[in-house]
């Protein structure tokens, strides 16, 4: 039992590493409003990124990866809101899995020089709740507005 309240303990500290790096490197969450990221430099192993569903946004809005990278989409706000992550062109869709703190969807992107976009079925009416995925370096910017 000790050994795995340890093991517990530097697994929290380690998911809390992730969150805090991956909200220091889109600027700490601001307002919402596009943070792109570029395509990490690294082609070796694929990479995870992670994405902060938080109230009505998502946190970066606008992250850039490569190939065969995942996102991972994690609730970082309320529980109650019925948040998806749903792509435009129905290439993935999370159903409403986020129904307590830090639940998790990931999907992987293999589709080079794609801008994919996806938003919230429940807030993207009412909140224009919507972001975008870049796959690889000659990938478009998303829609004007998106």
């Amino acid at each position: 039992m000790h050994s795995s309240r340890h093991s517990s303990r530097w697994i929290a500290l380690g998911i809390a590493s992730v969150f805090g790096s991956a909200l220091l490197a889109c600027g700490g969450g601001g307002g919402g409003g596009k943070s792109p990221t570029a395509p990490p430099t690294t082609t070796g192993s694929p990479q995870v990124v992670v994405v902060g569903v938080q109230d009505d946004q998502f946190v970066p809005k606008e992250v850039s990866i490569n190939p065969g990278d995942t996102v991972r989409w994690v609730l970082m706000g309320s529980t109650n809101a019925g948040h998806t992550v749903t792509a435009n062109d129905s290439s993935f869709d999370s159903g409403k899995v986020f129904t307590s703190s830090g639940a998790v969807f990931e999907h992987t992107f293999n589709n080079d020089g794609a801008t994919v976009t996806y938003h919230c079925q429940t807030h993207f009416v009412c909140c224009h709740m919507q972001g975008s995925v870049r796959v690889g370096s000659k990938a478009p910017p998303p829609p004007t507005g998106y």
